[in-house]
């Protein structure tokens, strides 16, 4: 009898795959496969009945690259019974193609137990390389010259404490923006250096900036999500972070981290609060305060930004140049990419006057 739910002790994703382990990559999944053995998180499950009434299953399945619909046509109940969100999976199953999308439908499905060391296997990863990251961060903080600042920072986002190693592989959303491992640490550092940039332009127009509390800001305004989410088998709100939020559990992580801390002022912790305060912008967007600062004002502009380019650049990235997205449900848009110029390199702007008259000004001044 050929049982969709396997009923062998559980094993490890090495011993159902073997050495193919873990199997087909869902982004590398392809129809003209005759059978494919894989191992995948369960995203989704979802219980239902064809028009004779018989039920069926339809599971959303996935790891880093990506998730597929998975249909159970057979033994449904026991399968329901057997697996549930959240489950690492062995499948075999032969992949085609239903309305313009990869599906899956499988012959056999077992549940499989799983170490924490595999567990990046089957949850989405930052398409950035995690240790280029993590001295982008070192390198970072080290740029802080307030010593009580960089000490805090330090307790924050250090490797070398727990929190800091959370706050490295934690994901920065459940959903939308930077919404997979390592999206955190991610999202911050992009803030940061976009925070950066900006800083020195607007200092070169005389804005009286302090980049050690606008860096700091930018690295810290998220913390509080080490405690609003999991990063456990899903992406999921913790309860603390349902009846509390992000931002609020923020500022609890750094007035902890901050006891005891020689030099550090209390008007600096007081900016600091600020910033991850305010840093949503606008009270319709459950922002406790307003910008009220310089700094403040340019980080909420500067994390808005990067919350929305994530998204987007993702978006686009399998376009051809002309071609649109679909609708986007969550940035209520679809993008278009432009074709580019063909261009190695920037053009070199001539200046407006003429060559002569520039010359002659130099001359000029040089008396």
């Amino acid at each position: 009898m050929n049982y969709a739910v396997s009923l062998a002790p559980r094993t490890d994703p090495r011993g159902f795959c073997g050495p193919a382990y873990p199997g087909p990559m869902v982004a590398d999944l392809r129809e003209d496969v005759r059978e494919i053995i894989g191992c995948y998180l369960v995203y989704e499950k979802q219980r239902r009945e064809t028009k004779a009434g018989k039920p069926f299953l339809e599971l959303t399945l996935g790891d880093q690259t990506g998730t597929v619909t998975a249909m159970v046509w057979d033994d449904a109940e026991r399968c329901d019974r057997a697996v549930g969100p959240d489950d690492v999976v062995g499948v075999r199953g032969k992949v085609s193609v239903y309305r313009e999308k990869m599906q899956l439908t499988v012959s056999l499905i077992e549940p499989l137990e799983i170490s924490d060391d595999d567990l990046a296997t089957f949850l989405p990863a930052s398409p950035r390389d995690r240790g280029q990251m993590m001295r982008e961060l070192d390198a970072m903080v080290a740029s802080i010259s307030d010593l009580p600042l960089r000490t805090l920072l330090v307790r924050c986002v250090g490797a070398k404490t727990q929190l800091g190693r959370s706050f490295r592989i934690h994901p920065a959303a459940k959903k939308h923006h930077h919404a997979y491992l390592g999206g955190l640490m991610e999202h911050s550092l992009s803030v940061a250096g976009a925070a950066d940039r900006l800083c020195a332009h607007y200092r070169e127009q005389g804005a009286p900036l302090d980049r050690d509390l606008l860096i700091a800001g930018a690295l810290l305004h998220d913390i509080g999500k080490t405690r609003e989410l999991t990063a456990r088998r899903s992406f999921a709100y913790t309860d603390e972070g349902q009846l509390l939020g992000h931002i609020l559990l923020g500022l609890q992580v750094i007035l902890r981290e901050a006891d005891g801390i020689p030099g550090l002022r209390a008007d600096r912790m007081l900016h600091l609060q600020h910033l991850i305060a305010s840093h949503h912008g606008k009270y319709e967007f459950a922002s406790p305060k307003l910008p009220q600062t310089l700094e403040a004002l340019l980080l909420s502009f500067a994390d808005d930004l990067d919350a929305k380019m994530n998204p987007g650049m993702r978006a686009v990235a399998g376009l051809q140049p002309g071609g649109w997205t679909p609708f986007d449900r969550g940035m209520d848009r679809s993008f278009h990419r432009p074709a580019l110029l063909e261009s190695a390199a920037a053009p070199v702007l001539e200046p407006v006057a003429p060559r002569e008259f520039v010359a002659d000004v130099i001359d000029l001044f040089r008396g």
